[in-house]
């Protein structure tokens, strides 16, 4: 990706002066590439900036290393989907408002997220955080999957973040306006994406022997499969609702270990799909997305069993009546409730996790509009890892009757 040209010392040294609330900053030197290979992010464009700065008071000159995230501006569906579903305006709104109050719930301390140096919407969409590769955190190989110690440390992170919001929301319900629709949008373009999804699965199943009737199955239900997905999503009246991440996804969590290896912490990133609703739905997504093939197999009930507890456990520590809160039966009965979810998951977003590396052509356009057997669609639905993946899945999601 070219570097923008707005990218100038001045934006840089602005940030600075805002976050370190001292004027006397003044920037020397920025460098800056890309942050991430083509093919590992769809949605915003991602810069490394390494800034050389100094502080007129002390004279001492500091080297910071941070993270661009900026709109593309230069069309396709790329920008069209930015556009429709406000994603700079819901990652402002996080860094800015949202987080704030989360923060004033669970202390004044980061651990759910990277802090914020700037968030802007004009003249240009641009969004300036610390990098955390910088701090010894880092993403893990999307196509291996979390084992179920990741997965613990997950959703014991994600069950804080969602106590928070609840009482965040009882607050000041006005913080979460923004989060009425997440990444599955019901508008034409996530439409085209879901249906093109579909169809790739479809296709797929017709050469998995003995997997065939799964695809029957999905082209029986048409525009109803559609439409099932983005009603497994919707807020229930009278329900237990929390701030979902929205797209919790291998590449938006980072993790760092201590020096013998061991798992120490993580971070979410990208807040530019959250969605108040069911936390099902980031359940459903994180497992169909970012789980491995044995945590599929063994493992998923004891996820949820421990989701539950850390949400009980969160929810007591902030003082909130648990009365209020759904038993572990009305729990799972939401969460099977909604696999249909799961399923728009596994057919949409889980094919780009488990594509190859380095693949140009892994874009949105490409499974939307390019159906050739060498384009990005067909190699994204028909190798070895995303087939592994579905021949647990399908029989997983057919099992809820969502298929019927």
């Amino acid at each position: 990706m070219l570097v923008p040209v707005w990218f100038t010392k001045e934006l840089f040294q602005n940030a600075l002066r805002i976050f370190h609330q001292n004027s006397d900053i003044h920037v020397l030197d920025v460098s800056t590439k890309d942050a991430i290979p083509a093919g590992e992010n769809y949605t915003s464009d991602l810069f490394r900036s390494t800034i050389k700065y100094r502080c007129s008071k002390s004279g001492r000159i500091e080297v910071i290393s941070v993270i661009v995230k900026c709109a593309n501006e230069e069309g396709g569906v790329k920008e069209n989907l930015e556009k429709e579903l406000n994603l700079f305006e819901k990652e402002a709104e996080m860094f800015g408002r949202t987080f704030p109050a989360m923060y004033d719930v669970l202390g004044s301390f980061y651990t759910l997220s990277s802090k914020c140096l700037l968030t802007s919407l004009v003249p240009h969409k641009i969004i300036i955080l610390e990098d955390l590769t910088a701090l010894g955190f880092n993403v893990l190989p999307r196509h291996i999957g979390f084992d179920l110690e990741h997965c613990f440390l997950v959703v014991e992170k994600l069950a804080q973040m969602h106590a928070a919001s609840v009482i965040m929301y009882e607050n000041d319900p006005s913080l979460v306006k923004l989060y009425s629709e997440g990444l599955y949008g019901n508008n034409p373009l996530t439409r085209d994406w879901v249906a093109a999804g579909y169809k790739g699965l479809i296709d797929a199943c017709s050469r998995w022997p003995g997997f065939e009737k799964y695809g029957y199955k999905l082209q029986a239900l048409g525009e109803q499969a559609l439409d099932r997905g983005f009603r497994a999503q919707k807020r229930k009246l009278g329900g237990f609702n929390v701030l979902n991440h929205g797209d919790l996804w291998v590449n938006n969590m980072m993790f760092a270990y201590h020096p013998n290896g061991n798992l120490k912490d993580m971070r979410f990133i990208d807040f530019q799909m959250n969605i108040f609703t069911s936390p099902a739905i980031d359940l459903h997504y994180f497992i169909a997305t970012s789980t491995k093939i044995q945590v599929k197999l063994d493992h998923i009930e004891i996820i949820l069993d421990h989701y539950y507890a850390q949400l009980i456990a969160n929810l007591a520590k902030m003082q909130y009546s648990l009365e209020r809160v759904p038993s572990r039966e009305q729990f799972k009965k939401d969460y099977n409730y909604r696999a249909f979810y799961g399923l728009m998951g596994a057919a949409t977003v889980l094919a780009f996790v488990k594509a190859a590396e380095g693949r140009t052509d892994a874009s949105f356009e490409n499974i939307i509009k390019d159906e050739s057997p060498e384009g990005f669609r067909y190699h994204a639905y028909n190798n070895e890892r995303y087939r592994k993946h579905m021949e647990h899945l399908l029989p997983y999601y057919d099992s809820f009757g969502i298929l019927d």
